[in-house]
């Protein structure tokens, strides 16, 4: 996968932009209005070192202040292994952006320089915090970093696992989005990861975001070189716009992906592969239940299903992924399941 490459076209979309500010930096929302956020060149033209062009960071953003006075710039890099000189580089970004033209009798902007880690290493390299506190003064926010005493917010995918903080980002965020699909490590969990985040971005009004979700998945994908991994074609899904209820189409459409899969199993007499996936797929649901509903209800759904699993009764774990997404209770959920498991039948 082109690390630079896929973050750089999320998160040019205002929208990914902007719900990724609202992760590293919640507190700077009621000072800057994040709707107004206007890209910038993410290069630097300095004549007076023999007119070469600066790297501005991998994307550069202006956000507007809400009630006049500094806007601020945010900096942004995206990093898939740890950069000792970051902090030497976030500073020197800093630098060039107070050097940026400004209106008359206007102040130099402010700077939020932000590191995206997506590695699997720990990121080691010295100068970041995790987060800005709440707490701050807008005085305080208007300078920011680098000169007070950190150099840059880092949001690293590794911390985010590894604490269990991934499970409690918000829904309805679309960067969020990306960092669960980024999480997955098999093809058949990434395959269910973009089926959930698909049907949480209905609408035309999101039709960027599914793109975004799309492509960043199909790259994830590629780098799995997987033979179960295939994704339909984005021209497919947005055939499918006339649908009213996406959380259906995507239903389908991985059912769909999941029926090929099965006819390649038994194509191949691979009595195992069915095993395999009644495994994938039980990974694959207490997952989701743990993120929607917490790790008690996923424990539950487990104990519950065994019988199931002991089956290889792949169709009824299907039924259980529909409810998942149908289910806004996890009691309701467990209880559905439940009623399919002891009666025996296809559920309602």
């Amino acid at each position: 996968m082109d690390n630079d490459g896929i973050h750089k076209f999320a998160h040019g979309h205002r929208e990914v932009f902007v719900d990724m500010l609202r992760l590293v930096a919640p507190a700077l929302e009621a000072e800057f209005d994040f709707a107004r956020a206007e890209p910038l060149p993410a290069a630097y033209v300095r004549p007076a070192r023999g007119r070469h062009k600066q790297r501005f960071g991998d994307i550069a953003w202006r956000v507007p202040a809400r009630r006049g006075g500094a806007d601020l710039v945010v900096v942004v890099e995206f990093q898939s292994a740890v950069k000792r000189d970051m902090a030497r580089r976030m500073r020197e970004y800093g630098r060039m952006a107070r050097e940026r033209p400004v209106a008359p009798g206007g102040e130099p902007p402010a700077l939020l320089p932000v590191v995206l880690y997506n590695g699997s290493r720990r990121w080691t390299a010295s100068g970041a915090v995790t987060e800005l506190p709440a707490f701050w003064s807008a005085a305080t926010q208007l300078v920011l970093a680098p000169f007070q005493g950190w150099d840059y917010v880092l949001q690293s995918l590794e911390r985010l696992r590894s604490s269990g903080e991934l499970a409690h980002l918000p829904l309805d965020n679309r960067a969020a989005a990306t960092l669960r699909l980024q999480a997955e490590r098999m093809p058949a969990e990434l395959l269910a990861r973009f089926r959930l985040e698909w049907s949480r971005f209905a609408g035309e009004e999101n039709a960027a975001t599914r793109r975004v979700l799309h492509t960043w998945t199909s790259a994830l994908l590629a780098d799995m070189d997987s033979a179960d991994s295939k994704l339909p074609a984005l021209a497919d899904l947005e055939g499918l716009e006339g649908e009213t209820n996406m959380a259906t189409v995507s239903q389908a459409l991985y059912a769909e992906w999941l029926a090929g899969v099965r006819a390649q199993h038994v194509a191949e007499g691979l009595a195992q592969g069915v095993e395999r996936e009644c495994a994938r797929a039980m990974a694959r649901l207490r997952r989701q239940a743990a993120i929607k509903f917490g790790p008690r209800t996923a424990e539950r759904l487990s104990e519950i299903l065994r019988p199931v699993i002991a089956a290889k009764q792949l169709d009824r774990l299907d039924r259980v992924s529909d409810w998942l997404v149908e289910c806004q209770q996890g009691e309701d959920l467990l209880s559905r399941v439940a009623a399919l498991v002891g009666n025996g039948a296809d559920g309602r």
